[in-house]
């Protein structure tokens, strides 16, 4: 499962934050899918379900999970068509070039995440 790894590389990352600041508590994880992942064709359930298998008995195992897909974009150099990609999408859906020019977005974002200070 390619998604559970992913998913364990966020709650990596999202632990050495935690840790840089002792004494708060994780309430919220932002993160941030390129339409044209694999992972945009799961459901956000299936989604969140992955990351708390991956964040068990971690800082993050309580934390609310907020996951937005980003629609990349991509033009036909055939037909000069814009159109936005999908997991699936490989051709332009108007001239099925293959031809086309795709936003370059990263597979998976840490876009915020929000600490929530005891003292404070």
């Amino acid at each position: 499962m390619h998604e559970l790894q992913l998913m364990r590389q966020m709650v990596s990352r999202v632990t050495e934050v935690c840790q840089s600041h002792p004494g708060t508590h994780l309430i919220l994880i932002r993160m941030e899918i390129s339409s044209h992942s694999h992972l945009a064709s799961h459901t956000l359930e299936e989604l969140q379900t992955t990351f708390h298998l991956a964040a068990l008995g971690t800082p993050a195992s309580d934390a609310n999970l907020d996951i937005r897909i980003l629609s990349a974009k991509g033009t036909c150099r055939s037909c000069g068509c814009t159109t936005d990609r999908g997991p699936e999408t490989f051709a332009c859906p108007h001239c099925s070039s293959g031809n086309v020019l795709w936003e370059d977005l990263p597979e998976l974002v840490l876009k915020d995440i929000q600490l929530l200070d005891p003292t404070e």
